[in-house]
């Protein structure tokens, strides 16, 4: 089977969705499909790429921006055009509301769509850009996603949304969810001594949350607490708020992420909106217990295999973290829930669904 998938960046972008789409394809090559990559020629930083380029075996064409929307949307229209002379069996098209999700009005080849939930907040976005959405919606909206064959949730949460928002009938939502690779599940039990070091990962970006694990780290003075991740429009405000036993670490590789993971006694994911949230099936990975806010798919993700605050409760938060420092039982329970939980999200197992949803819709569109 001969794949596109197209999305706003891709490698060596970092981010949940160019995660994604790198695994999948990574997984779908292994099983001997030919995948292709086109986006922008952006960073989010702006910088321009080469317009071509190979990552393993998948061939990445990017095309030229235009412009750039916010900290995540960017227009590039040249995608259009190449669209006439392709060959694909499967065009799979990555994150609702923006230019590229008209892709189905420029091909007869089949299309399926994996929005990555857009649900935020309106208070994270601001009053122009919930002003575009709300049209977007109420215009395009159902128009787009009823052009495409199946569009794949990350959660079911996620699904509910469409059905109860856009009137989607269940049949055309499948769920197909993010995930970690099966080398990253550690052999090892983690012991259980005294909380030493607390983990938060993830882009330093407003939405993120991470100011609140800042505000609570002076009630632990023992503990050290780490912020690491991308560079983004809050580093420098955490920087600013960071007290004596919190660090804000930038940019890590790979390597120093495992290696902050091996050291974690406790995993905290503050976000204040987070369709799905990687991070926390990686902490499950590492048997690390895990404390995540109560916002978009996290609930979900988590499930029973960790403990769930209210998003900007500070009291719940702290509380919950002060249970786990002083319940070395707990600890334990969680981070073996944690693992058992992360067992069915192996990029593996997800691939394996995927190929069925795509064989599935050439077979009923053929």
């Amino acid at each position: 089977m001969k794949i596109l998938f197209i999305t706003n960046y891709f490698h060596p972008v970092q981010g949940g969705v160019e995660n994604h789409v790198y695994n999948l394809s990574k997984e779908l090559i292994k099983l001997g499909h030919s995948v292709e990559v086109w986006c922008s020629d952006r960073s989010r930083d702006n910088i321009i790429l080469k317009n071509e380029d190979l990552v393993g075996k998948i061939k990445i064409r990017r095309f030229p921006a235009l412009f750039k929307v916010g900290d995540f949307g960017v227009i590039f229209p040249g995608i259009f055009s190449e669209l006439r002379n392709n060959n694909f069996d499967i065009i799979h098209v990555h994150v609702y509301r923006h230019l590229h999700n008209l892709i189905p009005l420029f091909t007869r080849t089949a299309c399926i769509l994996t929005p990555h939930w857009p649900n935020y907040p309106k208070n994270l976005r601001s009053r122009t850009t919930n002003f575009l959405i709300e049209i977007f919606d109420n215009i395009l909206g159902k128009f787009i996603l009823d052009k495409y064959k199946k569009i794949l949730c990350i959660t079911d949460l996620e699904k509910e949304w469409f059905i109860k928002k856009f009137k989607i009938k269940k049949s055309k939502l499948i769920i197909i969810p993010n995930g970690v690779s099966k080398k990253d599940l550690i052999k090892k039990d983690k012991k259980i001594t005294k909380v030493k070091n607390v983990l938060s990962l993830g882009r330093q970006h407003r939405s993120k949350g991470f100011d609140q694990v800042i505000k609570i780290a002076k009630f632990f003075p023992d503990v050290n607490f780490i912020i690491a991740g991308a560079e983004d429009n809050d580093t420098e405000r955490l920087k600013n708020l960071a007290s004596k036993n919190t660090k804000i670490l930038t940019n890590i590789s790979e390597k120093q992420k495992k290696s902050l993971l091996k050291k974690a006694d406790i995993f905290i994911h503050p976000s204040h909106y987070e369709g799905f949230g990687i991070v926390i099936l990686e902490a499950f990975a590492s048997k690390i217990p895990v404390i995540a806010s109560n916002k978009g798919g996290i609930p979900w993700v988590v499930g029973k295999a960790g403990l769930i605050f209210e998003d900007n409760n500070l009291k719940d938060l702290k509380n919950k973290l002060e249970l786990l420092t002083k319940n070395n039982e707990l600890r334990k329970e969680l981070s073996e829930k944690g693992y058992k939980r992360v067992k069915n999200f192996t990029w593996k197992k997800i691939v394996l669904g995927l190929e069925k949803t795509y064989n599935h819709t050439l077979f009923k569109f053929s």
